[in-house]
């Protein structure tokens, strides 16, 4: 009888102890569900924002964003990683984020291929399906060559380029890059044609340069800055109606009769679907990076116009600057090789 009575008590008590730990792991569980739910659902924004660059480290998109992020941590109290995702002209990146969940807590650089890229036929991406958060600065192309190369004008490398067709190597930041539509539209201004190399940015183009590999190259004024300025690199154009505060002594396209020339621009960008709070609340606080001395002071160190535009002024600007590439980028693409 005792070990009958012993038995119950200890299946009593196993009984009770596991109540008791399923219990535990309920509490567990819907303590964790409840720390989620405040994270997201609580004041925005309270957990890390991704924020997914289209270019590869150490050009201008990825300077511009990771300056404007540091900037925004300040103002919105969460960290703001960048993570880069190159490839297809922006393509792979734009994609990636517009697929996000619409909650705020991934975000894209928005340069001026989110205006491209469907023109081009990489990927069904555009300003249409995006949410545009503010736009922060653009940027005129350059066309720059060795010191040691035989041509100092703008003049001088037309003449050379026709003389044989094809002979002149440009390499420029990638096919269907705003650099490579300039280089375009160059061809198409001068009737002149060239040899492409095409980088995965600006940064190895200009390496290429410099080593002798190419003869030329079309990259952002703010990007090839630091070589001209070391003596290595000569610019012979500024792809602009106005001279560049970096650049005050070389002519623009327009300035030489050629009314060419599209500037790069970065901006930033949402899922669709992001509710209209948050929306304003990253506008906010690229707005507050935007009014800073220190973001003032890289444009000018960059060869950038420091140009803010809110969401709504940024939406009209992209939808015609889509219209745009949508219209020329055929023509364009007559000249690609």
């Amino acid at each position: 009888m005792n070990n009958v009575r012993q038995h119950a008590s200890w299946r009593k008590g196993r009984s009770w102890a596991a109540r008791r730990q399923a219990a535990l792991v309920l509490l567990l569980t819907f303590a964790g569900l409840l720390a989620a739910c405040s994270r997201r659902d609580g004041s925005y924004p309270s957990s890390e924002i991704k924020l997914i660059v289209q270019a590869s480290p150490g050009g201008l998109s990825d300077t511009v964003s990771r300056f404007m992020a540091s900037l925004l941590e300040r103002e919105l109290g969460v960290p703001v990683v960048c993570v880069n995702r190159p490839g297809a002209s922006g393509a792979l990146a734009f994609s990636y984020v517009v697929r996000r969940p619409a909650d705020g807590y991934t975000i894209g650089h928005a340069p001026v291929e989110i205006c491209v890229v469907r023109a081009l036929g990489y990927a069904d991406v555009g300003p249409d399906n995006m949410e545009l958060i503010s736009l922060v600065a653009k940027s005129p192309a350059v066309l720059v060559v060795r010191e040691d190369a035989p041509w100092n004008s703008f003049a001088e490398f037309v003449a050379a380029a026709a003389v044989k067709p094809g002979g002149l190597i440009m390499a420029h930041s990638g096919t269907g890059s705003i650099w490579h539509f300039n280089a375009l539209l160059m061809e198409q201004a001068t009737g002149i044609r060239v040899t492409y190399v095409p980088y995965g940015g600006s940064s190895a183009a200009l390496a290429s340069l410099l080593g002798g590999h190419v003869d030329c190259v079309v990259a952002g004024a703010g990007e090839a800055i630091a070589n001209v300025q070391a003596g290595v690199l000569k610019p012979l154009a500024v792809f602009d109606e106005q001279r560049s505060r970096l650049y005050a002594g070389v002519p623009t396209s327009h300035e030489l009769g050629y009314g060419f020339g599209v500037p790069a621009w970065s901006g930033f960008f949402a899922p669709k679907g992001v509710p209209a709070a948050m929306l304003e609340r990253l506008a906010q606080g690229f707005r507050a990076g935007f009014a800073t001395d220190e973001w003032h002071k890289l444009c000018r160190e960059r060869g950038m116009e420091s140009v803010y535009m809110d969401r709504e002024e940024f939406r009209a600007f992209a939808v015609v600057q889509a219209e745009f590439f949508r219209t020329e980028v055929p023509k364009l693409l007559t000249l690609k090789r």
